[in-house]
């Protein structure tokens, strides 16, 4: 699989959000404050509508691209970030570095706002935590950024949650890429 093209959805597997895994988070209160808000405003909606645009809309959300997490993470490490000092290193020079096996942590919260027209009712939020272990993975460093990487694997613990409930848990999605 190729690198650029890998976003969070990724780590979630072939499974979509349906409905029924939203079922759990639906018996909070922020659901059924908003379910009550939306009938007390307009009547017409049904609640199995909203439900379906809510379960398209967070897949949409999960579309972040690995390349930015990872991108971001690693140019805060010492043996990269001291390659990416055009000052020092000129704009003319690549280097490829080489990283050791390491782990990349990342956390991400995205919302979806529900709302009649103009006028929001509620914000639903979303938590996805990613555990990343990376193996082989070697960097192309040029002109001060991170332009491509070569070769790695990729163990991973990813899990998302609504609403402070579990939705998707994976233990050990394994990639190359």
């Amino acid at each position: 699989m190729k690198y650029e093209e890998i976003t969070i959805n990724h780590f979630f597997g072939d499974e979509n959000l349906s409905p029924e895994k939203l079922s759990a988070a639906e018996k909070s209160a922020k659901f059924e404050n908003l379910k009550q808000e939306i009938k007390r405003k307009e009547k017409i909606f049904q609640w199995e509508k909203i439900q379906n645009e809510i379960s398209k809309n967070c897949t949409k959300l999960l579309n972040t691209p690995l390349k930015t997490i990872l991108e971001k993470a690693w140019e805060k490490y010492e043996e990269v970030s001291q390659y990416l000092d055009t000052e020092k290193y000129g704009d003319e020079n690549t280097f490829l570095i080489p990283l050791i096996e390491h782990t990349v942590v990342s956390e991400h919260h995205p919302k979806i706002e529900v709302s009649i027209g103009e006028i929001p009712l509620s914000t639903i939020d979303f938590d996805v935590h990613l555990e990343m272990i990376l193996k082989g993975v070697i960097l192309k460093i040029s002109q001060g950024k991170i332009q491509g990487v070569n070769a790695g694997k990729c163990k991973s613990k990813a899990s998302l949650s609504c609403e402070g409930i579990i939705l998707f848990e994976d233990e050990s999605r394994e990639f190359e890429f």
